[in-house]
């Protein structure tokens, strides 16, 4: 028993300060996010119908296509992911946290301003700290995307697992308490964490940017294209389950127990994703991954029980944990030259393409005819998505593979041992040929 103990204090003095940085960071980012899954049972608690808020939803999603880039942008232009993130994410707190008292004091009308004013600058958020991650740990190889982002799943679990048991007995406003709560030592603690990695440093203009070469870049438009196709059922799962769990006799409490779960799952896919895909292909992971959400999708239509739907959500949850593992350094390998940042929000953006194509569907869909319905008939399509994008990838490849480098491919995710020499910022086509 001693000797694991020596093991375990030798584990965490030989981590870097850093990992313990982007750990609490991340853990503040995603506990403070939690409140975000419970818009629609807030909208809900405020009589609006399902048709309603999946117009809402969808009108509000059209900022999440273009603020996400332009922030990204402005994080390459400066060379600082931090600066651009504690903005955006201290500007999200204000207006999360107004928002309540707005209701309260003029009408519940006022979502339509507000909300608005919170994508703006919280939509982006999300993938400036992945992609602030992904870029570390490229980096600094001795600890990797996985073990950090666990972290911030953990936050989310506590924190959603909180909810779903307080919100039975309090008021839903303190959803919009807490966000404020832990964002406020989340900015303070991204600020404190030094860019010495190259970030930093002269300013560039946008002719200097050259933003055409992420549009050049085939494979990575590929994949923004499958990532809307195969994201806009699961979006609109994520918008309307408080319908589905009231279908099947849950409450609508009950949604903060699902997220809870989903997220401790997810911890053990991003704990072993750096086996795996040191194991497996990217691109096929990501294509294992659509097959493994389109089961998820059409089980949701043949739900009769809550359990049912705890089942699937905890699936959910492995499936994410590789999925986000994986994309964000195929997105990462992708990218051009100081357009890192660019192109992860261009992800954030397909997904919001989703989340307007979903909300609309979907809302109309589950006025009429239910949300399992739904989900029968959008998990099928997924099917049809992840296919295509599998004999794409298989085309393309196979052509990729005469003009591929030699070179064996950079580690896709760090390992404990010492750190490796940094990518070099411009072998971004070799990198491509390695992953296809």
């Amino acid at each position: 028993m001693l000797n694991i103990l020596r093991r375990i204090k030798y584990l965490f003095a030989s981590l870097p300060h850093t990992y313990y940085q982007f750990s609490a960071m991340s853990f503040l980012f995603w506990a403070a996010m939690t409140g975000t899954s419970f818009t629609t049972v807030y909208l809900q608690g405020l009589n609006f119908s399902a048709i309603q808020i999946g117009t809402m939803s969808a009108a509000f999603t059209t900022i999440n296509i273009v603020a996400p880039p332009l922030w990204g942008i402005v994080s390459d232009k400066w060379r600082s992911v931090k600066k651009v993130f504690a903005l955006c994410f201290f500007s999200s707190a204000v207006f999360w946290f107004i928002l309540p008292f707005s209701v309260r004091w003029i009408s519940p009308m006022i979502v339509l301003l507000i909300l608005p004013f919170y994508r703006i600058v919280g939509a982006p958020t999300m993938s400036l700290h992945d992609g602030w991650i992904v870029r570390h740990v490229n980096h600094d190889r001795r600890i990797g995307f996985g073990r950090i982002r666990m972290w911030g799943s953990l936050g989310f679990a506590i924190i959603a697992f909180m909810y779903g048991i307080v919100l039975e007995s309090v008021s839903i406003n303190i959803i919009f308490y807490l966000y404020a709560i832990f964002a406020v030592p989340c900015v303070i603690l991204a600020l404190s964490i030094k860019e010495d990695y190259g970030s930093s440093g002269r300013s560039l203009n946008l002719r200097e940017m050259q933003l055409g070469r992420i549009v050049r870049t085939k494979q990575l438009m590929a994949y923004l294209v499958f990532n809307i196709l195969i994201y806009a059922p699961l979006m609109a799962s994520f918008t309307f389950m408080p319908f589905l769990i009231q279908e099947v006799g849950g409450h609508s409490s009950f949604l903060g127990t699902l997220l809870s779960f989903e997220a401790l799952t997810e911890m053990v896919l991003l704990i072993l994703s750096v086996r795996l895909l040191k194991r497996f292909k990217l691109t096929h992971v990501l294509i294992f991954v659509g097959f493994l959400y389109a089961a998820e999708v059409v089980l949701y239509g043949f739900c009769q029980a809550p359990w049912h739907i705890f089942i699937l959500k905890c699936a959910h949850g492995l499936g994410y944990g590789l999925y986000l593992s994986c994309t964000v350094q195929y997105v990462y390998r992708l990218a051009p030259k100081n357009l890192t940042s660019t192109a992860q929000t261009l992800v954030s953006c397909s997904s919001a393409l989703s989340g307007i194509i979903g909300s609309i569907i979907g809302g109309t869909v589950i006025q009429s005819m239910g949300a399992r319905v739904f989900f029968r008939y959008s998990g099928l399509l997924m099917v049809l998505v992840a296919a295509a994008y599998a004999a794409w990838i298989r085309l393309t490849g196979a052509s990729a593979a005469l003009t591929a480098s030699s070179a064996a491919p950079a580690a896709l995710t760090a390992s404990t041992a010492a750190p490796a020499a940094a990518i070099p910022a411009d072998n971004n086509e070799e990198r491509r040929n390695d992953y296809e």
